[in-house]
């Protein structure tokens, strides 16, 4: 059986033991006190350690990866690598001059830039990934930013083009404006370099009301990472502990001290703002009356609540957005550049032959190439303007 298969299957078995244990636990006599679903899954972990005990590791438990990440060779392949396969920038010095650094979001699996980053690669540019651990403070996640953008100008780097997706634009624009970094100054005042575009896609600057209802977000990105490395270790799997403590969540909760803050900080001057949105084509009047003239429905539900669930279908097709991110908080920031496609928040950017969510681009992810054309004319000032 192939080892892919293999993996997916113990996975169902991971997340079946999980769920079993769970059940377990609440099953208990004390109902007013159930566990959290962090609690129960560390129980799981140990109750795992207890039953495999004997086992022989093939890996350590893995710290997340934190800081800025080369390929490991200028090939686009190297470009489409999983992230551990990435290496620190500082083992090439001295640094590219110019980076086009790639700020992933909430929650990510490590797979986002599999298609956009050899892109970036296959048009001539040399292409970096900023990691840090995407469940904490999104300020303390900016704070790593800034050290690592600080280490990044002394091994060379001048200049820094910002492909952000999802919270990771909230996390580049708090670096970029917060008093002890940018201060809003992207030309690159003291000890960094100098940003010379942003690119936000889908980045929630509203906010999301999907942001606190994660944990199968964390369950889902911790297993992808497994399925992505060649070791057979486990313990990757449960390394969301180490990964903050769902904070990120909190901050990107609609309203939240974070998203109010931010909201009232001026954009950075100077800098272009290019914002690529997702909207999942809407149900259209038809599929609405085929639910109202449905007698079924009518006779489990009554007239009263199918009215209700098709009010409530209605103003959630409103504001889908890209299925996590609304087209109004994504497209929050006034920019003249802003585009917006008929596809899910990943794949903007991604292809992926299996996803949860309709709406993906048969002609591949669309924001690539206006990516890659802001890219360019970057470029092409920066050369005429040295």
């Amino acid at each position: 059986m192939p080892s892919h298969i293999t993996k997916f299957l113990a996975t169902l078995c991971l997340v079946a033991i999980h769920l079993g244990l769970t059940a377990c636990d609440r099953s208990g006599d004390q109902p007013d006190d159930q566990p959290s679903w962090r609690e129960s899954m560390q129980r799981f972990e140990e109750r795992l350690d207890e039953t495999f005990g004997e086992l022989t590791w093939t890996a350590q438990d893995a710290e997340p990866l934190v800081g800025v990440f080369l390929p490991a060779d200028d090939t686009p392949q190297a470009a489409r690598a999983i992230p551990s396969k990435w290496r620190p920038l500082l083992d090439e010095l001295p640094a590219p001059r110019r980076l086009i650094l790639l700020v992933h979001g909430l929650d990510e699996p490590g797979d986002i830039w599999a298609d956009l980053a050899p892109a970036i690669v296959e048009a001539g540019h040399s292409v970096a990934r900023f990691e840090y651990p995407n469940d904490q403070r999104v300020h303390d996640s900016a704070a790593l930013m800034l050290e690592h953008l600080r280490t990044a100008r002394a091994a060379g780097v001048e200049e820094v083009v910002i492909v952000a997706h999802s919270m990771g634009g909230l996390v580049s624009f708090d670096a970029l404006t917060r008093t002890d970094g940018y201060a809003g100054d992207p030309s690159g005042p003291g000890p960094f370099p100098r940003v010379t575009r942003f690119i936000a896609v889908g980045t929630p600057w509203e906010g999301s009301p999907w942001a606190p209802l994660r944990a199968a977000a964390e369950i889902r990105e911790q297993v992808m990472r497994w399925l992505m490395e060649e070791s057979w270790d486990l313990r990757p799997v449960l390394n969301y502990r180490k990964d903050g403590s769902g904070q990120a969540g909190q901050d990107l909760t609609p309203g939240s001290a974070l998203i109010t803050e931010l909201a009232g900080r001026p954009w950075p001057a100077g800098l272009p703002l290019t914002v690529l949105a997702g909207q999942i084509a809407r149900p259209d009047d038809d599929n609405f009356q085929q639910l109202e003239d449905s007698k079924l429905l009518r006779q489990v539900l009554g007239q009263e609540q199918l009215d209700a669930l098709l009010a409530d279908l209605r103003r959630a097709s409103e504001e889908l957005g890209d299925g996590v991110v609304s087209a109004q908080s994504a497209l929050a920031r006034p920019t003249e550049d802003a585009h917006i496609f008929e596809v899910n928040h990943r794949a903007l950017i991604r292809r992926s032959p299996v996803d949860w969510l309709t709406g993906q681009d048969p002609a591949g992810p669309p924001g690539i190439p206006i990516i890659l054309e802001r890219i360019a004319e970057d470029s092409d000032e920066d050369a005429e303007n040295p």
